[in-house]
């Protein structure tokens, strides 16, 4: 982060730090808890098998509710700007990075290949999901897993997350501490072995993510790369489901 961002973020009027990280994470999960409890009573769908309603309820209280208090973070303890505060931006010149991020995703895959094929490839959750969806439930979940996620984990993460650690580290132990929790979240959601075989590719993904962000002050680059790493399983997973239905 460049020397200037670096006073502007420690200067007396940003309050925010690694309490409101996780005021903030925990507040998206009670949100997404409570919206999904409300579309299972509506649809009446059972646990385990949501639809499109319950599904899209519980994705957009996560995701929605991490938006709402970055917002409120922003305002009550720094500059009322999730740019200013989180670096929430994306450049055009950066949409190339896309590309980038796809063949992290690759290179990662390949990596992970033989602790994969250790638990017969099984997959996440949510990508188990996509492959059985269809029609608005699919579209839903193509979303918010291949553009909505990618952003609000890189504003949560690489905006909140990374610069309180900065406060308070070098840059070299905030990337990594960042990136272990960005990790490790994934799993405690979803503790299945598919999701527990990618943690190293996730912590890949944020060190990489991590050390841009840093690097150029702001999250575009990061924003980008994360689209691109979740863009080819999203996409195959939509192209299975697609062609299976």
């Amino acid at each position: 982060m460049p020397a200037d961002r670096r006073r502007s973020a420690r200067r007396p009027g940003v309050t925010w730090g690694l309490g409101d990280f996780f005021a903030v994470y925990l507040a998206g999960l009670f949100a997404g808890f409570l919206l999904a409890s409300i579309g299972y009573g509506i649809s009446g769908d059972e646990p385990g098998h949501a639809g499109a309603l319950t599904i899209g309820l519980a994705l957009l209280g996560q995701f929605g509710g991490w938006v709402v208090g970055l917002v409120v973070v922003s305002r009550r303890k720094g500059r009322g700007s999730l740019r200013a505060d989180f670096g929430l931006v994306v450049h055009a010149r950066d949409l190339g990075v896309f590309v980038a991020g796809i063949g992290l995703e690759i290179a990662l895959a390949l990596t992970l290949l033989p602790i994969a094929n250790l638990v017969d490839n099984e997959r996440q959750s949510v990508v188990q999901d996509l492959e059985s969806a269809r029609g608005l439930h699919l579209a839903l979940l193509a979303l918010f897993a291949g553009l909505i996620a990618p952003v609000c984990e890189e504003l949560l993460f690489r905006g909140l997350l990374l610069r309180a650690l900065r406060r308070r580290f070098s840059p070299v132990i905030a990337v990594a501490v960042s990136a272990m929790v960005f990790a490790l979240a994934h799993p405690a959601l979803d503790p299945s072995w598919g999701t527990f075989v990618i943690v190293p590719g996730l912590f890949g993904l944020g060190a990489v993510s991590g050390a841009a962000a840093v690097r150029r002050g702001d999250l575009s680059v990061s924003i980008m790369l994360h689209i691109g790493f979740n863009f080819l399983t999203t996409f195959s997973a939509v192209y299975d489901s697609i062609h299976h239905h």
